[in-house]
């Protein structure tokens, strides 16, 4: 599959612009058509509210970045106060559909259910990323090769020492200790969670059924296992059990060379073992179709070679009815500002994300159109 070109932004991001190939990514792809500096806009530079207050919460993988963010509008957009929270996925789209926040953040489309319940809610990709899988075995230097069979055998309880054969033979040459596993899951509803368990569903459906696909599965009983709030607390739970596994946003990069834990290279659609790279991310996200109107589409279990497969479009999850015609604008602004100036290097490198194919931010801009009072 021919792969999609990505959209960048300058300084004067706010008005249509050529799409640029994004520096974060290894795509090869030619430029899109540039569109004229003249045209219109949803929410162009000159009906920008100067002032006013955006509210955000949600997912703790996207938390880093939308602080990021938060700081480049607000020097460019001095007026506007941004107040940015770090919960999780559900809670995001919860707050969103409640009104209690102008913007939700979310690893994962909404659910039927949560659409249904909110049907003012629209799912805008700000962005792509992946999930890493941790883990904490000190003197082992190069990255375990795991696969979604061996990560379910493990979650529940089949495989309980890092020795077991099923490991060692996706890893010829290493010498595995026979420390137990401990498996470590967010105790709260997480998209991270949800998209671990399409991975592992997708690879083994027999080991990880259907019925355990949920931001919130019914995690098997393993012995010693953990469960954490929240994607920072996935890094210092792993970090204080040696021998655990764990699982968070790539966005935590930092956080997890602090904690000396390391990061697995998993199987995808392909046959091949990849780790979490802005260009293995790159090349699952091109690997797919671009995404519906809606911009509902899953990107797990990539057969791109040099893909990554467990890969995901963050989610602004916003009402397109909001109170009054400029906070629909300021809103509009703000995230139409997130895809163009806000998705250069500057920004999604410092915490691995990838900027939207020039497909997928047409879909977005669409979307952003929808938001009105």
């Amino acid at each position: 599959m021919a792969k999609r070109t990505r959209l960048a932004g300058t300084a004067a991001a706010l008005i249509p612009l050529a799409v640029l190939v994004a520096a974060c990514s290894s795509s090869s792809s030619t430029p899109a058509a540039s569109t004229s500096a003249s045209g219109s806009s949803a929410a162009g530079a000159a009906s920008a509210p100067t002032s006013g207050t955006l509210t955000e919460n949600g997912s703790g993988v996207m938390f880093p970045l939308v602080n990021l963010w938060e700081k480049g509008y607000v020097k460019q957009y001095p007026g506007v106060k941004i107040s940015t929270t770090s919960s999780n996925s559900s809670t995001g789209v919860t707050d969103a559909g409640q009104g209690l926040v102008d913007i939700g953040a979310s690893d994962n489309s909404m659910s039927a259910t949560q659409t249904t319940q909110y049907p003012s809610l629209i799912n805008i990709p700000l962005g792509a990323d992946g999930i890493d899988v941790l883990y904490n075995l000190p003197g082992l230097t190069k990255a375990l090769n795991l696969s979604g069979t061996v990560l379910a055998s493990v979650y529940d309880g089949k495989i309980t020492t890092w020795n077991d054969p099923a490991i060692a033979k996706a890893n010829p040459g290493v010498t595995l200790p026979s420390t137990k596993i401990v498996t470590v899951h967010r105790a709260d509803s997480a998209a991270a969670s949800l998209l671990l368990a399409e991975y592992m569903n997708a690879q083994d459906a027999a080991d990880w059924p259907t019925a355990l696909v949920a931001s919130t599965p019914a995690w098997p009983k393993t012995s010693g296992a953990l469960a954490e709030t929240g994607a920072g607390a996935m890094v210092t739970g792993a970090g204080s059990a040696v021998g655990s596994i764990s699982y968070t946003g790539s966005s935590y990069g930092t956080q997890i060379k602090a904690a000396k834990l390391s990061t697995a290279a998993l199987l995808n659609g392909g046959g091949k073992y990849q780790t979490v790279t802005t260009a293995s991310v790159g090349a699952a996200v091109d690997s797919f179709p671009a995404p519906p109107a809606s911009g509902k589409e899953s990107l797990i279990n990539t057969k791109a070679a040099d893909g990554y497969p467990i890969t995901g479009y963050e989610y602004a999850i916003v009402s397109t009815q909001q109170k009054s015609s400029t906070q629909a604008a300021l809103i509009q602004n703000f995230l139409t500002w997130a895809i163009t100036t806000g998705s250069t290097d500057t920004y999604l490198s410092q915490v691995g994300f990838v900027p939207l194919p020039a497909a997928t931010a047409t879909v977005s801009k669409n979307l952003i159109a929808q938001i009105s009072s």
